[in-house]
């Protein structure tokens, strides 16, 4: 927020008495330079404590980028902040309360589902920022990542009849959305680019039906069912209950709708908010040989578990032998794998 100028007319006024001998334009130019670094100097220290896509989860007056940097992946414990991130109170999708599935579901996410709840609430706070930056910078409402939720309850290994990743999205419809599925990488089970994947389609849903209720539930049923039940029952923008849609999308829409009405209101349902973690550095590099990591983490120093927690998608702890793979290091190592590799290829 700019100084306000009316402001400095007012101190101006009252120190001009007492300056007898300068010039009142000297003064004044001094007092506003003296001012105006001051303000600077904030400016620019506010900005370097959540720099690029978190500055949204910090302040909620930030704007989003429409790409999120692919050097940002994964959180560290002891960097932390309170509450949702500020981009699911925007653009939020009107929830029917008094729905009586809406109200079952509710009722047992407080009751024999509030563990689970719970722990897929602990889990989300690893990825849940950043997956909501990415939802709304596809256009898509960030209160979506609550199908992650329901669908995973946050965990990258999730798998039920051929659909898996955080988004439990089957293989043919990943593929579709640009992502490699295949022996070597699952990149269903990367928390960016599976979000960017789902983004898609559940943007390409909403152009369909002209809702994010029917979106919902072609997610989960599938386009051509609910189009023909939407027509079928003339289902209008907005409107889901009471009409001729398939029962099984209707409950699973239902538990989406309930979940986020208890994110929006937490302590109403005796549930806490997680600390919200910032997501770590990483160098990304382009490796063109079958390389294992258990060989990459010697290399630079670190323990295999942090590789494989950098690059989730790799199946089989191995890069691809037939492509090249975009290897994530831990940000600083670069130097010693360039160096280390060239070694090794020397050989």
């Amino acid at each position: 927020m700019a100084p306000d100028s009316s402001l400095f007319r007012h101190l101006l006024g009252e120190a001009v008495p007492r300056l007898r001998g300068i010039p009142v334009r000297t003064v004044a130019l001094c007092f506003l330079s003296l001012l105006f670094f001051q303000f600077n100097a904030q400016a620019r220290a506010d900005s370097l404590e959540f720099p690029g896509p978190l500055a949204a989860l910090y302040k909620p007056g930030d704007h989003l980028k429409k790409e999120i940097p692919a050097s940002h992946i994964l959180p560290t414990r002891s960097e932390s902040f309170k509450g949702t991130p500020t981009v699911l109170g925007r653009n939020g999708i009107q929830i029917p309360i008094n729905e009586p599935l809406v109200q079952k579901y509710i009722r047992f996410y407080e009751g024999d589902g509030r563990r689970t709840f719970s722990e897929a609430m602990e889990k989300g706070k690893y990825c849940l920022p950043q997956m909501t930056e990415i939802l709304e910078s596809h256009g898509v409402p960030a209160e979506l990542v609550y199908v992650v939720l329901v669908e995973s309850r946050f965990e990258k290994h999730a798998s039920y009849r051929g659909a898996g990743g955080y988004w439990q999205m089957l293989a043919s419809t990943a593929k579709r959305m640009g992502l490699k599925v295949d022996r070597w990488v699952d990149e269903r089970r990367d928390p960016i680019k599976s979000t960017k994947a789902a983004a898609k389609y559940l943007k390409t849903l909403y152009d369909q039906h002209d809702s994010w209720l029917l979106a919902l539930a072609a997610y989960n049923a599938g386009s051509r069912p609910i189009a023909y039940a939407a027509r079928r029952g003339r289902v209008k923008d907005g409107e889901l209950y009471g009409r001729k849609l398939p029962a099984r999308s209707v409950v699973y829409v239902s538990k989406v709708l309930a979940a986020m009405a208890i994110m929006r209101e937490p302590g109403k349902y005796g549930f806490e908010l997680p600390n919200y973690c910032k997501p770590k550095d990483f160098d990304p590099v382009m490796v063109k040989a079958p390389l294992k990591l258990e060989e990459i983490a010697r290399w630079i120093d670190v323990p295999v578990s942090q590789l494989q927690e950098l690059n989730p998608s790799l199946r089989l702890d191995a890069m691809p032998p037939d492509s090249g793979f975009a290897l994530r290091l831990p940000s600083g190592s670069r130097d010693k794998f360039d160096l280390a590799y060239e070694v090794s290829t020397r050989r």
